[in-house]
């Protein structure tokens, strides 16, 4: 059973999308990465959130944030359906309104995996949703007069509110949790480039190959090879944004057939290499 209230744009108008979602799985069920950011509140029911190799327990009212380069994934643990409210939005869309003062793009400008999860108060969450109904009301009616603004309007005080919350916040209160997965993940990002096989992390772990494909695939449901395919063309797509050619971001992030690299960076974004570093 899945409820859902969805209202998006598309790539030719308005960049953000705002979702209030009921379902037993996610809309990705693998590692995967968007090319906006995202803010995740969790409404209702009990999840684990992965982000790059850390781990989020999250219950009703945790917000947490991904930028457009932060590889994530949502498990539930809890066997039961659980409510989130999605806010995508591009940041070329919110650059312009970003001012030397406010910076609406700071709470995604961080190193990834660090300062994800923020700890709402009862407060804080009605008043976020509060503001995300607003949104999503004027995106279903944005043939009505002044809805495209009052959509601008909310979706910039969203990201004050957001952005405020989380300079304040201190990280500690919000600590990853710990599980076992994470010594293969660190593994992987340290040898991204290398050619990795089975038989070689196992190896280097001094671990049988089946014991870490089995617990990586126990913890995280996603196998080894589909979060180190995510990890590469998102460092691919932070070498194309430094300038790199595409050939270039082939080789430098660890995919040595470039036919494969085009294939699997299309299917991961939506874009070719080329289309992507074009758009930015």
């Amino acid at each position: 059973m899945r409820k859902e209230n969805s209202y998006h744009y598309d790539k030719f108008s308005v960049p953000f999308s705002c979702n209030f979602t009921t379902s037993y799985k996610a809309g990705n069920v693998d590692f995967h990465m968007h090319n906006s950011h995202e803010i995740y509140l969790l409404m209702d029911g009990h999840i684990q959130y992965f982000v790059e190799d850390i781990c989020y327990d999250m219950e009703p009212g945790s917000l947490i944030l991904f930028s457009d380069r932060e590889i994530h994934k949502a498990v539930n643990t809890a066997e039961a359906e659980f409510t989130r409210l999605v806010i995508h939005v591009n940041s070329s869309f919110v650059r312009p309104y970003c001012t030397p003062d406010t910076n609406l793009l700071n709470c995604f400008h961080r190193e990834p995996g660090i300062g994800n999860l923020i700890l709402l108060s009862n407060e804080e969450y009605t008043s976020l949703v509060s503001m995300a109904q607003t949104l999503c009301n004027a995106m279903k009616n944005r043939r009505s007069f002044g809805s495209d603004l009052t959509a601008t309007t909310t979706l910039l005080q969203i990201l004050i509110f957001v952005n405020s919350i989380w300079n304040k916040t201190s990280f500690s209160e919000a600590s990853p949790k710990p599980h076992k997965a994470q010594a293969i993940m660190s593994y992987i990002d340290k040898n991204l480039t290398k050619p990795m096989t089975l038989d070689s992390i196992s190896q280097d772990l001094s671990l049988d190959k089946y014991y870490i494909s089995h617990l990586f695939k126990y913890e995280t449901e996603s196998s080894i090879f589909q979060y180190i395919v995510v990890k590469r063309v998102a460092l691919a797509k932070e070498l194309l944004l430094r300038g790199h050619t595409v050939a270039e971001a082939c080789h430098l992030s660890g995919f040595h057939d470039y036919s494969n690299f085009i294939r699997t960076f299309r299917k991961t974004t939506g874009y070719t290499p080329g289309q992507f570093k074009h758009m930015n």
